[in-house]
């Protein structure tokens, strides 16, 4: 057999096994695909959902003495598996990691109630009584401080006034502004906000009735109230503004009473 020869025999055993191949080969739909069009056999799918990793079942000594966070996240993986698997053990699991942190909770609020009667200046149980008579003094230590305060400022202070012919509200609170002359002894000028509108945009008044405390003398003020008030709120409200404008308080202890300071309400004690 000649070279020639020996070429086109090799060529045709080559096709050959080509068509044989193509035609075992069941991985493709298209005939064509052969040989050279020779894919890698798809590997085996991995399974998308893997099974969960048990939860440690913790002993109780183990959940009391465990980090807080470290708690709040087990409870909340328990939890879910009880809802998700809730079988005897998945729930019973759930209501003893309750349970632990019940505890820890009441040791906590126990060991409070020891620590604030050991060391009352942490707490405000001087400054804020609960029994009826201690908030009776509290109510009259209050009062009284607030006349007295009213009672030196009036000369200092001045109280405007700010209402309306046409404020239905302004007729409730026209009553009531003479009970508060007659208790605080002092000078009230009303003002009609339709016949002064520079007036009231100076001081900020968009609505009557309206209070204003004016220092005399200078451009200080401060809104006491915005409609209607009564005698207690008007004392309560004109009180700390005068306050706040001596600079006898910060805003901090806005609410703050003398009879206060160094005590539980105060945001400036140190201990």
């Amino acid at each position: 057999m000649s070279r020639r020869m020996a070429w086109v025999a090799l060529l045709l055993l080559v096709v050959a096994a080509s068509h044989a191949r193509a035609a075992t080969d069941t991985r493709h739909d298209d005939p064509k695909r052969g040989y050279w069009w020779y894919e890698r056999p798809p590997q085996e799918e991995k399974k998308k959902d893997r099974e969960k990793p048990a939860i440690p079942d913790y002993t109780v000594d183990e959940m009391m003495n465990m980090d807080p966070d470290r708690l709040r996240e087990y409870a909340e993986q328990v939890l879910k598996e009880a809802v998700r698997v809730p079988t005897e053990k998945n729930v019973r699991r759930h209501y003893l990691v309750q349970d632990v942190i019940r505890r820890k909770a009441l040791a906590f609020v126990n060991t409070s109630e020891m620590v604030w009667q050991k060391y009352p200046e942490l707490t405000t149980a001087k400054d804020n009584p609960l029994t009826t008579p201690g908030r009776k003094a509290l109510t009259r230590a209050q009062v009284e401080e607030r006349r007295r305060k009213l009672m030196k400022a009036k000369d200092e202070f001045a109280l405007l006034y700010f209402r309306s012919d046409s404020c239905p509200f302004c007729q409730a609170q026209d009553a009531i502004m003479p009970h508060f002359v007659s208790r605080v002894g002092w000078q009230v000028k009303p003002i009609n906000i339709e016949d002064n509108p520079d007036l009231a945009a100076r001081l900020g008044v968009e609505t009557t009735p309206s209070l204003i405390l004016i220092r005399r003398g200078s451009d200080d003020f401060f809104p006491v109230t915005t409609g209607v008030a009564s005698v207690m709120e008007i004392e309560k409200h004109l009180f700390r503004a005068i306050r706040l404008m001596r600079g006898e308080v910060t805003p901090e202890n806005f609410n703050l009473y003398d009879f206060q300071r160094g005590g539980g309400y105060d945001v400036q004690a140190r201990r």
